[in-house]
């Protein structure tokens, strides 16, 4: 290596150290550094404040305002190292703010599609529309809540489909998890069965579909419901939470399904006779 290589490579050397020795390096590193770290404590303490003492449903409610102060907590911390790497570059942020003012910036950087999201997501919260973990219908999307942002919703359905709707898009939805779901059991039964047992029978699954302690309110025998071509068919209505609704249906019918054959009612179905031409 020359003496001229050699002159070089100090040089790049001095030049690179004098670049991560300015604090125009370091500070902003810091500033960073520092910025991640206090948005991951400040986020745990929302959560750990927030959730204190929470119980069902208001756990919900809470988680959901919980994801939202954590966002903003994150955007102004953002925002301030920003402006500090700004200032520590040589920009003059005072006359910068003094200018534009701070909802100018504000509105800069969100934009005001952004700042419509996230005053209609704060709607949300203050009248309750929906919470994260609720069973909501929007349009023709049925699915729970996922997650709630500053900007967005996240909507998953039983296919696993997960539908993003921006806060400022939803007028109006259909929360399904504030009250009970109605589960109507229509129980076919042959004509030839008489009705006082079958009422004795379906009554006697009502009480142990109670007993599952699965149902919202009490599940009634509401007797016969209509006569079909081959049989008389009964109604029974349960209620349970919303979302539930298809497990609970599925494991009523199992209990009737039992319950008829222990007591060797009949559940009719469709036959075919064959005859023979000759004998016709």
């Amino acid at each position: 290596m020359g003496m001229n290589d050699v002159t070089v490579f100090d040089g790049i050397l001095e030049t690179l150290y004098n670049a991560l020795s300015s604090y125009k390096f370091y500070v902003p590193v810091m500033t960073i550094c520092i910025a991640f770290l206090v948005i991951r404590f400040s986020q745990r303490l929302v959560k750990k404040l927030i959730n204190k003492d929470s119980k069902s449903l208001e756990t919900k409610r809470k988680n959901t305002v919980v994801v939202l102060v954590q966002n903003i907590i994150k955007y102004l911390i953002i925002i301030i190292a920003v402006l500090i790497i700004l200032s520590v570059w040589g920009l003059d942020v005072s006359g910068f703010l003094a200018g534009l003012g701070i909802v100018g910036v504000v509105g800069g950087l969100a934009l005001q599609d952004a700042l419509k999201d996230i005053i209609m997501g704060l709607n949300i919260i203050m009248d309750n529309y929906y919470v994260v973990g609720d069973l909501v219908r929007f349009n023709d999307f049925t699915g729970e809540v996922i997650e709630f942002g500053l900007k967005n919703t996240k909507i998953k359905n039983v296919d696993g489909v997960v539908l993003v709707v921006s806060n400022r898009e939803i007028s109006a939805i259909y929360n399904l998890s504030q009250k009970s779901s109605s589960v109507a059991i229509t129980v076919p039964i042959a004509y030839e069965e008489k009705e006082e047992k079958v009422a004795k029978v379906l009554e006697s699954v009502c009480k142990m579909v109670d007993e599952l302690k699965v149902s919202t309110d009490k599940t009634v025998y509401l007797g016969i419901d209509s006569f079909g071509d081959s049989s008389v068919n009964y109604l029974i209505r349960a209620y349970c939470k919303a979302g539930d609704q298809y497990d609970f249906r599925r494991m009523i019918l199992n209990i009737v399904k039992r319950e008829l054959d222990k007591n060797k009612i009949k559940i009719p179905y469709p036959q075919v006779e064959v005859h023979n031409g000759k004998n016709v």
